[in-house]
């Protein structure tokens, strides 16, 4: 009555990434004649003069190993209970060398009174040779990389219906590795890759860029010395980073700042971008459980009704750690701590919170040229980031963009499914099959960025995943025409043989939502440089997802799939958020009206159009002999040739100059019409309408496709 089975199961795993720029270096020029006569420059546009420096090749390791055991229970002839348990061990990612690093928190150290450093948490593997932080492992890990998964399924064959008829359900806990290569990638690096997959590859210490690029190199880029007179390899340890101060990032533009007698002064004020896999997480694991009624009414006909259920647990989100807080008079920021202990002595401390540096009256946009005073009387800042994001993050000295993957996703998914087939006979084979499902999470794509709204609060960007169908409607059916000759004769070999099949999709759209990276949502967290999350522009007030929508696809130009008029900007008062947006000042009597929040919710509200595909092929078997057989089919890929619309335009840009210097007394939006003038912005305001908003501008599958194949087989 027990059928006990087990086993298990160990794989290791090597990646190994080759990496060649540090042996080709790039270099810029600002045009064609300046090249021929030697005359680089640092940064034009998007090229640097620039050199990788260190070995880039990494050196990737993985172990992993699950056994089980399992007793199949036959209680009765027609019930049968089956449980069992799993253990799942996925080892962390080393690297062979040790050249893999992380961040610990506890190890952080800015003291705001004198603006210093004294350790910028960043720790190495334990297996590095030369640059092992003491006591931690080689894959710097310390959540749970293990776990107990057990399982349970039962099958039961109800003695009325004969064999006919057979119910089946089961429950099981299923544990995945969290930990994958692109985890331990930054978005944005400082050195010559852009981030992305490889950017964890030219992430410091173990690498660096060389260029002439900003003042401390004191050189100047020429064709026999593009990089420099000497080429400065990188420290290879966790301190040889060196993070920018307060007084650095706060002078951002100025070559010599002055900062307090003491205080280092890195004269690069790029901070620190980190991408790295939380120290702290455990495996991601899914509650999966199915319920499933097979009833064969005839010997030629079979229906299968099932629902479907999946429960995500610890799934991996990638969290900007460091995004900058809100700063008020009465909850001022200085580092790491909620509240700035000692304002009055931390010289940077923070006391409004702004990204965009408002100008004076009658400077332009386009530059940091003449920023207005705060209401304290301090000039507005330009950080890196843009406003004073960079002195309001918690951790000084780093990016509000930099990430840590952390298992702190849910998600959910629950399917009916429906499939009801007719085996082969009399020629026809045929099959139906229906799911209505609803799949929901807070981070569809296994990416670099966060898919969500505000990162701060992930549970609010939960709502239908981006890959989510509702309805998906499939016919798939082969039938056989009937043959009229023997099959050895001529007649038979010319006229029988043939048959039709195809396939019959309806499904919904992909859900989607309508985002703005121009600093018109979010800017007070990261001015005009949020690349890190998917920034929601808001339903306007009166405005639901349902009314938004115009009811055209949104292919006619002119006819937009949504309406602009149903978004607004979430833009915020001088004084709101308890006093922390600016106020009037002498210079800005208007005070800061051009700062934006995140949106709450709406993430996925919409959704494209429905898609319908049908494909066919007609198919000709001809027996030559008994060893020969000559086959022949012609395929129509999209039969009706029925266009399947991708997502209208869900990406605007209503800051269209992506300016981070608003004027003083400009309008905010074209809803602002009186208090304010256009003046200095060319007739137009800040902030402007969403052009484009709705109207689909690529398809997703192929035009009608007509193939025809022959094939001999022997």
């Amino acid at each position: 009555r027990h059928t006990i089975t087990f086993g298990g199961s160990y794989a290791y795993t090597q990646l190994n990434t080759k990496d060649e720029r540090n042996q080709q270096g790039m270099i810029a020029a600002a045009d064609f004649n300046n090249l021929l006569v030697g005359s680089l420059t640092p940064n034009y546009v998007y090229n640097i003069t620039a050199l990788l420096v260190g070995n880039a090749n990494r050196y990737w390791r993985a172990k992993e190993t699950g056994e089980y055991i399992q007793d199949k229970f036959q209680w009765k002839s027609n019930l049968a209970i089956t449980a069992g348990l799993r253990f799942d061990w996925d080892g962390g990612l080393t690297e062979k060398n040790g050249n893999l690093l992380n961040f610990d928190p506890t190890k952080y150290s800015y003291d705001p009174t004198t603006d210093t450093l004294a350790s910028n948490g960043l720790i190495v593997a334990g297996n590095n040779p030369k640059a092992g932080t003491p006591g931690v492992s080689n894959t710097t890990l310390t959540g749970r990389q293990w776990g107990f998964a057990p399982r349970l399924g039962v099958a039961w064959n109800p003695k009325m219906f004969g064999s006919k008829f057979v119910v089946r359900a089961g429950w099981g806990m299923y544990y995945d590795r969290g930990e994958l290569y692109a985890y331990l990638s930054p978005g944005l690096t400082q050195n010559i890759t852009g981030g992305g997959p490889f950017g964890v590859n030219q992430q410091q210490p173990f690498v660096a860029t060389q260029s002439c690029n900003i003042p401390a190199d004191n050189c100047s880029a020429t064709l026999q010395r593009p990089w420099g007179d000497t080429l400065v390899q990188p420290a290879g340890n966790a301190s040889g980073v060196i993070l920018p101060n307060a007084c650095t990032l706060a002078n951002n533009n100025n070559p010599s700042p002055v900062c307090l007698p003491g205080a280092q002064n890195t004269l690069n004020p790029t901070p620190f971008y980190l991408g790295a896999y939380d120290r702290g997480n455990k495996l991601p694991y899914t509650l999966n459980s199915t319920l499933d009624i097979q009833w064969q009414p005839s010997n030629d006909l079979a229906v299968d009704i099932g629902y479907v259920n999946a429960l995500g647990r610890h799934e991996i989100i990638p969290i900007p750690f460091n995004q900058s807080r809100i700063a008020s008079p009465s909850n001022q920021l200085c580092g790491t701590a909620p509240v700035c202990a000692n304002p009055s002595g931390s010289p940077f401390a923070q006391s409004y919170t702004y990204g965009m540096t408002v100008q004076q009256a009658g400077c332009d946009i386009f530059g940091n040229f003449c920023p207005a005073n705060l209401p304290n009387g301090q000039p507005y800042l330009a950080n890196p980031e843009g406003g004073n994001v960079n002195l309001r993050v918690p951790y000084i000295g780093y990016a509000a963009e930099s990430e840590l993957y952390k298992a702190e996703g849910i998600s959910s998914y629950n399917a009916l499914q429906a499939h009801v087939e007719k085996r082969l006979s009399h020629g026809l084979q045929l099959g139906v099959s229906y799911t209505y499902s609803r799949s929901f999470d807070e981070q569809s794509a296994l990416g670099l960025f966060y898919n969500g709204n505000n990162p701060l609060d992930i549970r609010d960007g939960y709502g239908p995943s981006d890959f989510d169908r509702t309805h998906v409607f499939n016919i798939d059916y082969h039938y056989e025409l009937p043959k009229f000759f023997m099959p050895n004769s001529w007649e038979g070999k010319l006229a029988d043989g043939w048959a039709v099949q195809g396939l019959i999709t309806i499904q919904s759209g992909q859900p989607f939502s309508v985002i703005d990276y121009s600093g018109a949502v979010g800017s007070i967290y990261y001015s005009i440089f949020d690349g890190i999350t998917n920034p929601i522009d808001p339903l306007a007030p009166g405005c639901t997802a349902k009314s938004a929508v115009t009811g055209a696809k949104g292919t006619t130009p002119g006819l937009p799939a949504l309406k602009a008029s149903c978004f607004a900007l979430p833009l915020l008062s001088p004084g709101d958020l308890n006093g922390a947006i600016p106020g009037a000042s002498s210079n800005n009597p208007s005070g800061d009206t051009f700062e934006t929040n995140f949106t709450s919710g709406q993430r996925n509200i919409f959704r494209q159009t429905w898609q319908r595909r049908a494909d066919i092929s007609i198919l000709k078997s001809t027996q030559l002999t008994e060893r020969f057989v000559l086959k022949y089919s012609l395929d129509v890929f999209n039969l009706t040739n029925t266009p399947s619309f991708d997502v209208p335009i869900d990406n605007v840009t209503q800051n269209l100059a992506f300016s981070a210097y608003p004027v003083s007394g400009l309008c905010t939006s074209p809803a602002q019409t009186t208090g304010c003038s256009n003046a200095d912005n060319f007739g137009s305001p800040f902030f402007n309408s969403p052009g484009g908003l709705g109207q689909v501008t690529k398809t997703i599958s192929s035009a009608r496709q007509v193939q025809m194949s022959l094939s001999l087989s022997f």
